[in-house]
């Protein structure tokens, strides 16, 4: 069971979020995110240090953020007190140095969690459920050190499953979520959202019934409610469909929580912590959206956007090699492609640094066309690969509310078709596309 950082923002959501994990029967395990806006307040705490600006201000936030949830529940705060006395000298270190490396910033980032699993876990515990906070490294999940987005070992199932053989059977573990550490002891973050991922691999390892994600949702809807205000749940969704809707800007679930789960053959389940009537995840029908490998139903099945993208078009012959290793060694990930054999289009996120500096290495030798503020609308279902009318529905749609195509692919999976628009037509664009493919469903 992983509960998010709104699930566990204050004392009454981590009020509700111990009733949900008090009413899941059997054994279970726990994997928490730090409080909402935890991690975002730290990362501004160690900007300002590094920059030599106040940064007590906002440690002293983060303090009292955490002071009103162990004070609510009477949990001892030695464990916490000690965590954040580490995380002040940690802050003034920086200052003193104007220094902030991606290692010593995965140490700091990992406060928010060890923080957060250990005011759970007192919570669960002062309400008659004896509860253990756990440090993920602690629970085996060892990584690599690509400090920032670290990736697990080959070998974290069997370190994972030595280490759970020795919890005690009659406590309820909490463990950080987004953490690892190398084997030689540094702490590392598994990138933003990594919960969701640290959460599957601790599922996968362990064998468990069902991999429950907890969030402020009640799961998978198909379009973006704010355009669409009928948008409506999905009961159920393919492993592969689950994964393009997220990575194309459906912000349910971490993309990559699916492959432990599919490996391991473990169903994935979306839940709502803010749900009133706290129950069992699994005891009822449409409770959330379920996950698995069963056969996809040949329809479209939901619409994701994705905000905030560049679009670049590199204008030059025989050249595609090149550029990808351009885009590697600045660490860009390239979200949708399309190309010719004189041409290349693709989008990147625009929150990228990089992208500035790729695209001048790339002018050395090709004409880059640059267009900020652009939008992916991305559909997503089995139909797509079995029924051609779709297609001709599709974009008979966008012609019809004008909608400006500037690139567009088919994935290699064919579950999904990707269009990269401008930022007001996409709204444009999703809504339409819901009344004219999603109708009463």
């Amino acid at each position: 069971m992983k509960f998010g950082g709104t699930s566990i923002g204050d004392e009454s959501a981590i009020t509700r979020t111990c009733q949900h994990i008090a009413a899941e029967e059997g054994p279970k395990l726990v994997v928490v995110s730090a409080m909402g806006g935890v991690t975002d307040l730290l990362l501004s705490a160690s900007f300002s240090a590094v920059n030599r600006r106040d940064y007590v201000t906002t440690l002293n936030r983060v303090e009292a953020r955490h002071r009103a949830v162990y004070e609510a529940f009477s949990i001892s705060a030695v464990e916490i007190l000690e965590l954040e006395e580490e995380l002040a000298e940690m802050l003034q270190g920086i200052a003193m140095l104007r220094e902030l490396s991606d290692r010593v910033k995965d140490r700091l980032l990992s406060m928010g969690e060890r923080i957060s699993a250990r005011l759970v876990a007192g919570a669960l515990t002062a309400r008659g459920h004896p509860a253990q906070a756990i440090d993920a490294w602690d629970l085996g999940l060892f990584t690599d050190e690509h400090y920032g987005h670290a990736e697990p070992l080959a070998s974290v199932d069997q370190s994972i499953g030595a280490a759970a053989a020795a919890l005690p059977e009659d406590i309820i573990p909490v463990v950080t979520g987004f953490l690892g550490r190398t084997l030689a002891g540094s702490i590392t973050t598994l990138g933003r959202g990594g919960s969701d991922f640290s959460a599957a691999l601790f599922g996968a390892a362990l064998g468990v019934e069902e991999i429950q994600i907890w969030t402020d949702v009640p799961g998978f809807l198909d379009a973006d409610p704010s355009i669409v205000p009928l948008a409506r749940l999905i009961p159920t969704l393919h492993f592969d469909e689950a994964v393009e809707l997220a990575y194309f800007g459906a912000k349910v679930l971490h993309p990559r929580t699916i492959e432990p789960a599919r490996k391991a053959g473990i169903p994935v389940r979306i839940l709502g912590s803010f749900d009133l009537e706290p129950g069992s995840g699994k005891g009822g029908p449409g409770r959330g959206t379920l996950i698995n490998d069963s056969a996809a139903e040949a329809t479209i099945r939901a619409l994701a956007l994705r905000r905030n993208v560049h679009t670049l078009h590199v204008h030059s012959s025989r050249m595609l090699d090149r550029l990808l290793g351009i885009f590697a060694r600045h660490n860009l990930s390239v979200d949708v492609v399309a190309t010719s054999e004189v041409s290349v289009s693709m989008t990147f996120d625009c929150s990228s640094s990089m992208l500035e500096k790729a695209v001048a290495e790339t002018s050395l030798f090709a004409r880059v066309e640059v267009s900020p503020n652009r939008s992916i609308i991305c559909i997503v279902g089995e139909g797509l690969r079995t029924d051609p009318s779709l297609l001709a529905r599709i974009f008979a749609t966008c012609a019809a509310n004008h909608v400006p195509v500037h690139v567009i692919s088919q994935g290699a999976s064919r579950l999904n078709l990707t269009m990269v628009t401008d930022a007001v037509a996409a709204e444009v664009a999703m809504a339409a596309l819901h009344k004219d493919l999603l109708p009463g469903r």
